[in-house]
């Protein structure tokens, strides 16, 4: 049979804790020792890419006799997380082996299963960590860095922040930043003189900022994507490209007033982005024909008459709601050409608009590429995460990261657990890491 091969690289220019890459690095050097360790530190994040390439390893006889019945389950395992090639290996594998062999497989499959400690999110568990929505009544835009300025650079800051009663911002964290190292104190300086509308209680935000001069259009974007081989090295499996990459699209779609639809059934594509993508999307229509108090927003697909012929959504509930409230519908009656569009309602009639789409694959999508940059050990990614996801939540927690614990022990103090929380915040403390000592102070 033939040799498997690992999408294997070296950047030795990266200086990484424990993750993907380093795994890689040391498979590339052929320590496949090391590279079992590194691999194998992953599957509690349910790395599709870390267990396949583990299973080849087993196929390959790497570092190890050849054992088709361990190779088996490391692909079973990555094909249950979308892992084409590893389906097509396991499809393989299969009819060589007894009946015997193949319930050692299943066995093994099951303790890899029993290691994940971050699967895929369910929309409720999104839900349960949905934060208070208090507007800002004053934004004050950031100093653009003299160094970004005079290399034309374009950037964003993830933050969570901490608002009290009176609307004031009393403590910031960066979560996320692209690029690494140039933004990231600026956007904390003018997120702690925004002013939000007042509350009952603290609560906790999140914000991204961007810094840009001028539009981003698509020529910048490719720019970095060709500078920086975000596309090439995120494929490998960097994780550090991953981020990156992750950032540079929310970027885009951003700009684009995400009138993108990530349709998971379009076959995996590696850029470039065209124009449209990263063009702010066109208003086609106003005067639409929606049911009174319609207030969905989601994106259809109509035909010369402006009939929706399908609609589209991800969520399954919102999918089903919105088919039998607009599906075979006349939307409008002005000249629109038949294609995507993004439908948008607020709460009245008057403000329904449509607007341009695109369908893309999740490839192209900021979303697919922050979980593979989290599930390959990228501490930023998984930070990110931490603040959408309980499960990245529970998982930093038990690695006793400082940043998550100061906000899941803030969270705790604001839910009346204030021992809980006190308990957290001083362990990040302890780890010297400085917003908690401020959270701790105004708690």
């Amino acid at each position: 049979m033939r040799k498997i091969t690992l999408l294997a690289l070296l950047i030795s220019a990266f200086t990484t804790r424990a993750d993907l890459l380093t795994a890689l690095q040391a498979y590339d050097k052929k320590d496949f020792a090391k590279a079992a360790v590194e691999f194998n530190q992953l599957i509690p994040l349910a790395s599709d890419q870390a267990a396949f390439n583990l299973g080849a390893m087993a196929y390959n006889g790497e570092g190890q006799p050849r054992d088709l019945v361990k190779a088996l389950s490391y692909f079973e395992f990555a094909a249950s997380r979308q892992h084409t090639e590893a389906k097509t290996l396991a499809d393989k594998i299969r009819p060589t082996l007894s009946a015997a062999q193949l319930a050692q497989a299943d066995a093994a499959l099951q303790l890899l299963q029993q290691q994940v400690q971050v699967d895929q999110a369910s929309d409720k568990a999104l839900a349960a960590m949905a934060e208070p929505d208090r507007l800002p009544l004053k934004r004050v835009p950031p100093q653009y860095p003299k160094k970004a300025a005079s290399l034309g650079v374009f950037g964003s800051v993830t933050m969570r922040l901490l608002i009290n009663e009176q609307g004031d911002v009393e403590a910031v964290d960066v979560l996320n930043a692209y690029p690494k190292g140039l933004f990231e104190n600026d956007a904390v300086r003018a997120l702690k003189r925004w002013k939000y509308q007042p509350g009952d209680s603290k609560s906790i935000s999140r914000v991204m900022l961007t810094f840009s001069i001028g539009e981003i259009d698509h020529r910048k974007v490719q720019r970095i994507f060709t500078e920086h081989k975000l596309w090439e090295f995120s494929a490998l499996g960097s994780p550090t490209h991953q981020n990156a990459l992750a950032n540079v699209l929310q970027l885009a779609r951003t700009q684009s007033d995400s009138t993108q639809f990530v349709d998971k059934t379009l076959p995996p594509a590696l850029g470039p982005l065209n124009r449209e993508f990263v063009a702010e999307a066109k208003t086609v229509a106003n005067e639409l024909n929606l049911p009174a108090g319609y207030q969905l927003d989601t994106f259809v697909s109509l035909d010369e008459k402006g009939v929706v012929t399908a609609v589209h959504d991800d969520n399954p509930e919102r999918l089903q709601q919105a088919s039998a409230i607009l599906l075979h519908k006349q939307l409008t009656h002005q000249d629109v050409p038949a294609g995507f569009y993004r439908l948008q309602s607020a709460f009245a009639k008057k403000s329904a608009r449509l607007r341009q789409a695109q369908r893309i694959p999740q490839t192209y999508s900021n979303d697919y590429w922050l979980e593979q940059a989290a599930r390959g050990g990228n501490l930023d990614a998984q930070r990110a995460l931490a603040a959408l996801q309980p499960e990245w939540e529970m998982y930093l927690l038990k690695q006793q990261d400082p940043v998550v614990q100061s906000w899941a022990g803030t969270r705790l103090i604001l839910d009346g657990k204030k021992a809980e929380g006190e308990k957290l915040l001083d362990a990040a403390i302890a780890k010297g890491h400085a917003t908690a000592k401020e959270l701790k102070a105004v708690l």
